[in-house]
C-alpha cells in the first residue's frame, strides 16, 4: 500500500511539473513544426516530380509524332510497332495506342494488358491539363495524354501513358524519412528541452531553496538581485519584501509577547502576594473584605487588557464590521465632555469644545478613540487647566483634537506613544489604572476608517488629532 501511495505520490508531481509541461510543449511544437515542414517538403517534392514526369510524357508525345511524320513510318507501324515504343526512354513502363481517323486501332503496344481511360485528342501540341491520370490494376498511379499526328497524308491520334511504379516507392520511401526525421527532432528537442529548463529554472530552485532555509533567526537574510533573470525579478522582489513584513511581524509579535508578560506579571504578582500575605495569619473580616477589594481592582485592570488585546487582534485581522454614519462632530465631542465631566471635576479641570463639521464614522468606535484620548488627557492633565476639545473640517478631512496641559513630553517619546504598552516616564508616570492600550486602539480604530492618528507636543501642551476621511 505504502508504494501505491508513493507512486501515486510521484505522479502527481509529474503531472503538476512546471519544467514537465515546458517541455512537453515544447517537444510538440517542435514535432509538429518538424511535421509540417516535412509535409510541405513532401508536398513540393511530389508536385516538382509530377511536374516533371509529365512534361517527359509530353515529350514521348512529341517524339513518337515526329517518328510518324518521316517517310516509311506507316510500313514501320504496320511491321514494327514496338520501335515507336523502344525509342523512348523508360520504355517498359510505356504504352502507346494508335488510332486511325474513323477509330481502328493500328497499334496498342500494351504488353501488361493494362486498362486505362483514352482521353480526347488535344491537337498536335497538348499541354499539361490535357493529361489525364488513372491508376493500374497493381494500384500504382498512371498519367496518359493523346495527340494529333500525320501519317502518309492522313491524321491519326498517338495515345502515350506510362504506369510510374517506382514513384509509388520512392514517395513512400521519402515519407517514412520525414516521419523518422520529425521523430527523431522530437527526441532532440526532449534531450535539449531537459537542458535548457534544468538551467533556466536554476534561478527558480534558489529561490525555493532560501524559502525552505527562513527560520525565525533568518528573517533578515534576502535574496540577491544580482544576475536574476528580468523575469523573476519581480518574485524576488516580492519574496524580498514578504520577509521584510514577515521580519517586522515577528520583532512586533516578539516585542508584544515580552510586554504582555510584563503586564501581566504586576498585576498577578500583587494578587499572589497580597493573598499569601493575608493568609499567613487570622485576619479580620474587614481585612479578608478589604484584600478582596483590592483583588477585583487588579481582577478588573486585567479583565481590561484582555478586551483591548481581543479587539487588536480582530482589529488586525480586519474582523471589525464598521457601520459608518454621518455625525456632527461638535456633539460628539459635548457627549465625551458630559460623560468625562464629573472625573475632570474631581481633578479641578474644566472641559471646553468648539468647531465644527460631519465626521463620517462609526459611532461605537468614534466615541471610543475620543474616550480613549479624553480619558487619557484627564489622568495627566494639570490639576486645575484646561482640556480642550476641537472638530475641523477640511479637504476631503474631518479633524478631532484633545489638547492639555501637563508633563512635558520628550520629542524622543512622540513618535513611541501610540505602540502597545508603550510609556513614557516622564508623561504617564502616573498610569495607575491604565492598559497602556488606550493609545493603540486609538491608532487601530484610525487604520480601520482608513483615517490617521497623530501627537503634537509644544512644551507642557501636548495635542492628540484625529483625522476621518470624508469618503
Amino acid at each position: 500500500m505504502r508504494g501505491a501511495a508513493g507512486g501515486g505520490r510521484v505522479k502527481g508531481r509529474l503531472r503538476n511539473s512546471l519544467a514537465l509541461r515546458i517541455g512537453v510543449m515544447f517537444v510538440l511544437v517542435v514535432a509538429l513544426a518538424a511535421a509540417g515542414l516535412g509535409t510541405y517538403l513532401y508536398r513540393a517534392f511530389v508536385a516538382e516530380i509530377e511536374r516533371r514526369d509529365d512534361i517527359q510524357l509530353l515529350g514521348k508525345l512529341r517524339q513518337v509524332q515526329i517518328l510518324l511524320g518521316r517517310p516509311g513510318a506507316a510500313a514501320l507501324l504496320h511491321d514494327r510497332p514496338e520501335f515507336f515504343r523502344d525509342t523512348m526512354s523508360g520504355q517498359e513502363n510505356s504504352l502507346v495506342r494508335f488510332v486511325a481517323a474513323d477509330g481502328a486501332v493500328l497499334a496498342d503496344i500494351n504488353a501488361a494488358g493494362e486498362r486505362y481511360p483514352v482521353p480526347p485528342s488535344a491537337g498536335p501540341a497538348p499541354q499539361r491539363a490535357a493529361i489525364a491520370g488513372w491508376t493500374s490494376r497493381a494500384g500504382d498511379p498512371g498519367r496518359v495524354v493523346a495527340g494529333s499526328a500525320r501519317l502518309d497524308g492522313g491524321q491519326v491520334t498517338v495515345v502515350v501513358a506510362r504506369v510510374y511504379g517506382e514513384r509509388s516507392a520512392m514517395f513512400a520511401g521519402y515519407r517514412a524519412r520525414i516521419a523518422a526525421a520529425a521523430a527523431v527532432s522530437a527526441l532532440a528537442a526532449a534531450l535539449l528541452a531537459a537542458l535548457v529548463l534544468r538551467r533556466g529554472l536554476r534561478p527558480l530552485r534558489v529561490v525555493a531553496e532560501h524559502a525552505a532555509l527562513v527560520r525565525p533567526g533568518t528573517l533578515a537574510q534576502r535574496l540577491d538581485l544580482a544576475g536574476a533573470p528580468s523575469e523573476l525579478r519581480p518574485l524576488i522582489d516580492a519574496f524580498n519584501e514578504m520577509l521584510a513584513r514577515l521580519q517586522e511581524g515577528y520583532a512586533r509579535l516578539s516585542g508584544f509577547s515580552a510586554d504582555l508578560a510584563h503586564e501581566f506579571r504586576t498585576p498577578v504578582a500583587n494578587l499572589l502576594g497580597q493573598s499569601q500575605v493575608m493568609l499567613a495569619q487570622t485576619r479580620t473580616a474587614a481585612d479578608y473584605e478589604q484584600l478582596i477589594a483590592s483583588n477585583i481592582e487588579e481582577l478588573e485592570r486585567l479583565a481590561r487588557m484582555i478586551d483591548s488585546m481581543l479587539f487588536l487582534a480582530r482589529a488586525g485581522q480586519d474582523e471589525v464590521v464598521l457601520a459608518r454614519q454621518p455625525r456632527d462632530a461638535l456633539d460628539e465631542l459635548h457627549r465625551m465632555a458630559d460623560f468625562f465631566e464629573s472625573m475632570a471635576e474631581e481633578r479641578g479641570l474644566r472641559v471646553t469644545c468648539a468647531g465644527e463639521g460631519t465626521v463620517l464614522a462609526d459611532p461605537a468606535l468614534l466615541r471610543r478613540a475620543l474616550a480613549n484620548l479624553l480619558s487619557n488627557a484627564v489622568r495627566h492633565a494639570d490639576a486645575g487647566s484646561t482640556i480642550a476639545l476641537r472638530a475641523s473640517q477640511g479637504a476631503g478631512v474631518t479633524e478631532l483634537s484633545v489638547a492639555n496641559d501637563g508633563a512635558p513630553v520628550a520629542p524622543a517619546h512622540l513618535a513611541h506613544l501610540f505602540e502597545r504598552f508603550y510609556r513614557a516616564d516622564s508623561a504617564r508616570s502616573d498610569a495607575q489604572g491604565s492598559t497602556g492600550l488606550g493609545l493603540s486602539i486609538v491608532r487601530a480604530i484610525m487604520d480601520l476608517h482608513g483615517g490617521n492618528a497623530a501627537v503634537h507636543a509644544d512644551g507642557e501642551r501636548i495635542c492628540f488629532t484625529l483625522a476621518f476621511p470624508d469618503r
